[in-house]
């Protein structure tokens, strides 16, 4: 990694000049990433096998397709954004090929993480969620409450493939799961 240092930082410079061309960030890029980021390291501690370049890489491109806001899927967008810049960047052939896999397979949707690192970055993803003070309540304040209960949801189930994970975040998903549902069941939206 010692020879991509200045990429990564690079990498992280372009998402934040990504953000900062939108003007705003609704998704709350700005403190996700870096917290995705925290949950990556720990996982990657936990499984040494697991090429932690390739993982870091994808922690900062997987969501670069958001912005500008467009109806696009962003793990495709992501996807596309990452080869290109990647390349130009004349980033390893081999490990570009691990890196586009984890950032288009990052939401467990449409297409299944198969490598260590790519069901590494879904469980970042979905683990930085829960840690991140303003994932869910941003998604209150869009009224989009019912939508923030099922991504819990979701993320919690998308954290099963690294028990040592899940433990961590269970009362993380308990208490959000029950603020999420009290919301609900207030019926404001």
């Amino acid at each position: 990694m010692e020879n991509n240092s200045s990429l990564l930082q690079k990498t992280k410079e372009l998402m934040l000049g990504i953000i900062a061309q939108n003007g705003s960030d609704p998704w709350c890029l700005t403190s996700h990433l870096p917290e995705a980021q925290k949950w990556a390291r720990f996982l990657t501690k936990n499984h040494p096998e697991a090429d932690s370049e390739v993982v870091l890489f994808s922690v900062w491109l997987h969501d670069s397709g958001h912005y500008p806001i467009t109806p696009e899927d962003h793990a495709i967008k992501s996807e596309k954004i990452a080869k290109d810049f990647l390349e130009k960047e004349k980033f390893d052939p081999a490990k570009l090929a691990l890196v586009l896999h984890c950032v288009r397979a990052h939401r467990c949707k449409d297409i299944m993480p198969r490598t260590l690192e790519a069901k590494i970055l879904a469980c970042a993803d979905s683990a930085s969620h829960m840690t991140d003070p303003s994932m869910y309540p941003s998604m209150i304040a869009e009224g989009r409450a019912v939508a923030a209960l099922e991504k819990l949801e979701r993320d919690y189930r998308d954290t099963e493939s690294f028990p040592e994970a899940q433990k961590k975040l269970k009362d993380f998903y308990d208490a959000w799961k029950k603020i999420l549902t009290a919301y609900v069941d207030l019926n404001l939206e």
